[in-house]
């Protein structure tokens, strides 16, 4: 084999280890993120309008809470969503049990407000625990927050699909943690929640 051709094959086999090892990094570092959120910083606190299930109407930035972990979702939802209400209401139980005193609230947005009346997300929600919050938007003011936080939502007639990230926020509501779809954190949201250390003092 010439020497020409010999250093072809190298150069060409070295941009094919390249190549794949892109996808298998990103692939490891799903699996690294499994159990935890990828962290992420904000220079300034998520701030919008939204609408209670009694139709008053509160500024993001004024609700009161030691972290929030917000959610949009849907009633109808079958994959994502059952998840991570279960996955929230087994951290709300931690939480009273072990933090009884602190303010974490679960916010959870409809994406679908014309098929979910105020008043089932009213009884759904309070049967879970006091720290889950209903809220509803406008249309132009959700898709600007599904923009700003990258929650990709399509409607394919009448099905509608979304991301199914959970957003961990501080008290002044910047954005600490993202925990995607794919992520099964089990554990890790009471742990990231408290060893945070814009969260710790909080708690």
């Amino acid at each position: 084999m010439s020497q020409r051709k010999a250093l072809w094959l190298k150069t060409t086999l070295a941009g094919v280890l390249v190549t794949l090892a892109f996808p298998i990094t990103l692939m490891m570092g799903s699996y690294v993120n499994a159990g935890h959120g990828l962290s992420v910083k904000h220079d300034q606190g998520l701030e919008f309008e939204w609408q209670d299930t009694q139709a008053k109407n509160h500024a993001f930035s004024d609700l009161e809470s030691d972290a929030v972990y917000l959610m949009m979702g849907f009633f109808s939802c079958s994959e994502a969503c059952p998840l991570r209400v279960h996955q929230l209401q087994q951290l709300s139980q931690q939480l009273d049990a072990k933090h009884p005193n602190s303010s974490v609230r679960f916010f959870m947005i409809t994406i679908d407000p014309i098929n979910e009346p105020a008043d089932l997300r009213e009884r759904y929600f309070a049967s879970l625990s006091d720290r889950f919050i209903s809220a509803s938007l406008d249309e132009k003011t959700l898709k600007r927050l599904q923009y700003q936080l990258g929650e990709r939502v399509r409607k394919m007639g009448d099905t509608l699909s979304h991301a199914g990230h959970l957003y961990l926020l501080n008290k002044d509501k910047e954005l600490v943690r993202i925990y995607s779809q794919l992520a099964q954190p089990k554990g890790a949201l009471y742990s990231d929640l408290t060893t945070t250390d814009l969260l710790r003092s909080a708690l």
